[in-house]
């Protein structure tokens, strides 16, 4: 018979003091032990690294660091509702509603303005309903549901930014289910934290989940999705010992939370693949399925690899963008790599591909998509340039906020030069200093003004992005011209996240007369592919060629007017960007549409 807490309470009353003192040393060793322990277990699994010397990393990577057996009743519990979740996702056939919202246009209404009228000037995207219905000729036709995993990049948000394009654009080349990591901080992205959100998906800056909807070539779901529906009914393995693995402490949803484990927990149970670097290797996809099309692209790349091409071929003289694939392929390669990371068919038949991000392994994905991807049909190359230009812009939170911003400032000009400049016209910098490893680039302001003078005129109404706080390293600039921050729009950006005024920083210098950058800046990089997405538009001069005019950089070396011209893909390529990502992307969209690869 059990005994009550009452009945040890009146055992207790009689025991003897020299009792008492030797059952208390013994709960107190047996507590001291317990907590020894569990402390080790926790330096141990939270501290202490498994990869932390690099030449035994790769080994250590296959081990098996995490194994997941969940409780029998919380197992059921968890696989009824996977269950009924991948019912509702897969055997119907058939996507929920979309949610209501337009991809194609900006309005600003819900989000506090302004005019559509005003808020146009934003917009570099087109709608092309036909574009939605394209389907990778890849694996669209297995009649298995795969999946893409990965890990944002550890770096500042447009390395991460980039990074995902790259995965997005996979995923779907793949025919394979995105799966979006769970919302975490992120480098720099942390402003004000116990004042407002620090931690973010990359919903938050994006409308994924309506892109999600209107492409039949591209599904996304959550992370705590894919383990509800994948982890928990058992699915998937440990590619090690073969067994059964669940997610660790049966976490599915790991929003907000630290998501080293789930990180280890998805390497040890998916393909992932180490050898897939961006610096030394470009992932081909042909225009039909088969192994025997992967094969023959890579007869393809020792053909161009027999008289390997240099960068100085193709400056400013691009390649034709429907031209055969082998030329394409040599101005995509030349000077810079000579090997295909090929799609084999043991990634092809795996269930999760996942991609990491771990900088001691030197695995990372610090690149921009069409750097990276190659695709035998032209068509489909120029399709994945629309999509990303025109899905994966900024959520119309972060457009309006940048559009208010943008009317402020062009008032503002007005006001200053009622008569020689009644459309508002301002120029604009980005200015980097904080954290850059650049030092080339950390310029005094007086010399900055000295290297920009030829371009802007004096007074002129300038815009600065900066990462900069204080303003006194600005007088020289100041002294020559009207000098306007983010930071002076108080009213225009009430209630806005602080977090998203990098991104809206980059949307207002976008629409600079003139643009001064930072080099090798991936933040000034996406401000001049926005400027390369309007100048097609707008059908600026040399749009035919992808240059970009008003377009520089600061540091007044031969870089300053690098974009006036056509330049090829050359290293580091993932520090600027390249007129291939924006020239001439809206052709094909009939011949697209006549491949027969749509659903």
């Amino acid at each position: 018979m059990s005994s009550t807490p009452a009945d040890e309470r009146t055992r207790n009353r009689g025991a003897s003091p020299s009792t008492n003192a030797s059952s208390q040393t013994y709960i107190l060793f047996v507590v001291t032990c317990l907590f020894v322990s569990m402390t080790g277990n926790f330096l141990h699994h939270r501290l202490a690294d498994p990869h932390n010397v690099h030449k035994h990393a790769m080994r250590q990577f296959e081990m098996n660091h995490l194994g997941g057996h969940a409780k029998l009743d919380e197992q059921m519990k968890k696989q009824k509702i996977a269950t009924k979740l991948q019912s509702t996702v897969t055997d119907s056939g058939e996507k929920p509603p979309p949610p209501l919202h337009d991809l194609a246009g900006l309005s600003c209404s819900d989000h506090g303005g302004p005019s559509d009228d005003l808020a146009k000037e934003m917009i570099y995207w087109s709608d092309i309903p036909s574009d939605d219905k394209f389907v990778s000729p890849i694996g669209a036709n297995s009649d298995k549901r795969k999946y893409l995993t990965f890990e944002p990049d550890g770096g500042g948000f447009n390395n991460i930014r980039m990074s995902m394009e790259t995965m997005i654009v996979m995923a779907h080349a793949m025919s394979r289910t995105l799966v979006m990591p769970p919302s975490q901080g992120m480098y720099l992205l942390r402003k004000d934290r116990g004042k407002q959100r620090v931690h973010f998906s990359f919903d938050d800056f994006y409308h994924l989940e309506q892109v999600g909807y209107e492409h039949a070539g591209l599904h996304v779901i959550s992370m705590e999705e894919f383990l509800l529906t994948e982890a928990m009914t058992g699915n998937l393995f440990n590619t090690t010992t073969g067994d059964v693995a669940f997610p660790p402490n049966n976490q599915t949803n790991w929003d907000g939370i630290d998501p080293k484990p789930l990180k280890e927990y998805l390497r040890d149970v998916t393909l992932t693949p180490l050898n897939w670097n961006p610096g030394s290797c470009l992932v081909a996809f042909p225009s039909d399925d088969g192994q025997e099309h992967f094969a023959e692209l890579d007869e393809m790349m020792k053909e161009v690899n027999a008289n390997f091409p240099k960068v100085q071929e193709f400056i400013d003289k691009p390649v034709p963008v429907n031209a055969p694939a082998i030329e394409r392929l040599r101005e995509a390669v030349a000077g810079r790599i000579k090997n295909l990371c090929v799609y084999d068919e043991k990634m092809q038949d795996a269930s999760v591909i996942h991609f990491m991000c771990y900088h001691k392994m030197r695995v990372r994905f610090l690149t921009h998509f069409y750097a990276f991807l190659f695709f035998e049909s032209w068509e489909q190359d120029l399709w994945s340039k629309r999509f990303v230009r025109d899905h994966l812009r900024y959520s119309d939170e972060i457009q309006c906020a940048a559009a208010r911003v943008v009317a402020a400032i062009r008032e503002r000009a007005r006001r200053n030069d009622p008569t020689g400049n009644p459309n508002g016209d301002f120029d604009s910098f980005h200015i980097r200093r904080g954290d850059f490893q650049y030092k080339n680039t950390r310029l005094e302001a007086d010399q900055i003004y000295e290297n920009t003078k030829d371009k802007l005129q004096e007074k002129a109404t300038v815009f600065v992005a900066t990462d900069h706080q204080g303003k006194p390293f600005f007088k020289p600039l100041a002294d020559h011209f009207d000098l306007v921050f983010l930071k002076d729009f108080k009213e225009e950006l009430k209630d806005v996240n602080t977090n998203y005024f990098g991104m809206i920083d980059q949307l207002v210098a976008s629409r600079g007369r003139v643009f001064f950058g930072c080099y090798h800046s991936t933040f000034s990089g996406f401000i001049f592919r926005m400027r390369g997405y309007h100048s097609q538009k707008e059908k600026v001069e040399g749009w035919e060629h992808g240059v970009l005019p008003n377009s520089y950089y600061y540091s007044g070396k031969k870089e300053k007017a690098m974009y006036e011209s056509y330049g090829p893909l050359r290293t580091p390529y993932y520090s600027r960007e390249f007129p291939t990502s924006w020239r001439d992307i809206d052709q094909g969209i009939e011949e697209l549409s006549a491949l027969g690869v749509q659903i």
